[in-house]
């Protein structure tokens, strides 16, 4: 593999990738935020309430949170630069699929191959950055490419809300799946096969290191999950669902914990056993679980929110929407150039810088706990604008401690993470809607995802060891 201590912020390829990379978070976020922002015309041809819709989002996000352990184990394991075009090619057929759904059922099942399809967007994007740019420039290169989600939530209210009401949301959906195929052009023209160097398998790997045999591991977690699904009464509906995935997640990495590790293993439990002894890992586990629920809030219920609580019609809801995701993209740059500054004028530890530019976006995070106060709409909007910065200046930083937790094993601890992090966002997305329909307000909502990012930051500042160099191992 080519050395990266040649790779500077002067070497415009990588650069370029981040930047493509950039584009595919955007058509990411395009293609899933697409149904917040067609919530009226949704739910008023399936009839549904505010958390039957939030159920809709969590099929998604169930789904995607499952799939990014694999994925990342794919992106370990396989080369990324075919493994990424493969994703795009699958997310986009899915979301065009979406238009053609004759019932709610179908509709739900495409977000659910949606779901499948956009869980390797961020295994591979982080183990792509990882593999091109020193641990330096890393923070900066992660802000480049997931800025790409701010300017595709920008960007879709500004498309859906007008294609939804001059030719219906269907179209919509379509449209938006298509330009994923524009995407593969590009990536196979910026990343040919003759860049293969730079992506291929470490060989700590070996091929027939995935033994079938291992998957008996999650049996364990698979009988409490489907126990709890019969030990739940019928009423709780969907939410059994969650519960089960839940269980099947979490009891998988408690069984991985209490099992001996296998130090020489390269199968995906023998790694996980390893993994999940990891003190930093489940530092982690706290900072994503709270980062993704107030992000994927914001992202699924802000144009609900502005037209049931702000009084907004369906078009002006979408189109200011965009205002506090466009504000999002500048946290992801800035906080991922701040860190990369902090880190040359003060000579600190890049850990330590990190935590000090997530405390200041933390503080930004926890001013969305007085949107619901407020009764004026352009506070509100400054409010949810200062409030979407902070969280995806946050981000930036947090994917960068991912990838140093353990270089053998990025793809797998960010597709674990990430997994519980959107699977506890999507169980709170039909709460949030829940609350709403009974109290009348998200208010009570902007106050919890205001507050938990902080619960987070002081996890991560008490259990990381900030003043410690980074060890990848």
């Amino acid at each position: 593999m080519p050395d990266k201590t040649d790779v500077t912020v002067d070497s415009k390829w990588p650069w370029m990738v981040c930047w493509l990379m950039f584009g595919a978070t955007a058509l990411n976020y395009m293609d899933r935020q697409s149904m917040a922002l067609v919530e009226k015309p949704i739910r008023e041809e399936f009839g549904l309430d505010n958390q039957q819709f939030g159920w809709i989002g969590a099929a998604f996000y169930i789904t995607y949170a499952l799939a990014q352990v694999p994925a990342g184990l794919l992106a370990d394991r396989l080369n990324v630069r075919r493994l990424y075009l493969v994703a795009v090619l699958w997310w986009s057929v899915a979301a065009m699929a979406a238009s053609f759904s004759p019932t709610l059922g179908v509709l739900i099942a495409m977000r659910v191959l949606l779901g499948l399809g956009e869980s390797f967007n961020w295994p591979c994007a982080l183990k792509v950055t990882s593999r091109i740019l020193p641990p330096s420039d890393r923070s900066l290169g992660n802000g480049i490419f997931n800025s790409g989600a701010a300017v595709g939530a920008v960007v879709t209210p500004l498309l859906v809300p007008p294609m939804a009401v001059w030719f219906g949301w269907r179209i919509a959906f379509a449209v938006l799946g298509a330009f994923g195929i524009l995407w593969i052009i590009a990536w196979r023209k910026l990343v040919p096969a003759s860049k293969d160097e730079w992506f291929q398998v470490e060989q700590t790997y070996s091929r027939e290191g995935f033994d079938p045999k291992s998957l008996i591991n999650l049996l364990p977690a698979l009988a409490l999950g489907v126990s709890l699904w019969f030990i739940l009464p019928q009423n709780f509906g969907l939410f059994r669902w969650w519960v089960a995935a839940t269980a099947l997640f979490i009891g998988t990495l408690a069984y991985a914990l209490f099992t001996p590790v296998m130090p020489e293993s390269d199968d995906w439990f023998g790694r996980l056993t390893q993994v999940v002894r990891l003190r930093r890992f489940w530092v982690l586990v706290v900072v994503s679980i709270t980062i993704n629920v107030c992000w994927h809030f914001l992202v699924n219920w802000m144009p609900g929110y502005l037209r049931q609580d702000r009084g907004m019609s369906f078009l002006k809801s979408g189109l200011w929407a965009a205002l506090p995701f466009l504000a999002a993209d500048g946290g992801n740059l800035g906080g991922g150039w701040m860190s990369r500054w902090v880190i040359r004028k003060t000579g600190w530890e890049p850990a330590k810088s990190r935590w000090c530019v997530m405390s200041v976006c933390a503080l930004m995070v926890s001013s969305g706990a007085f949107v619901g106060v407020t009764s004026n709409n352009s506070v509100a909007l400054i409010l949810l604008a200062v409030m979407a910065t902070g969280a995806a200046g946050f981000m930036a930083n947090y994917f960068a401690f991912c990838q140093e937790v353990s270089s053998r094993h990025t793809g797998l601890i960010v597709g674990i993470l990430g997994g519980l992090g959107n699977i506890f966002a999507g169980g709170f997305l039909p709460y949030a809607g829940q609350v709403k329909d009974l109290y009348g307000s998200f208010g009570p909502i902007f106050v919890i995802v205001g507050v938990i990012p902080l619960i987070g930051l002081a996890t991560l500042g008490l259990g990381w060891g900030l003043n410690k160099k980074s060890i990848e191992i």
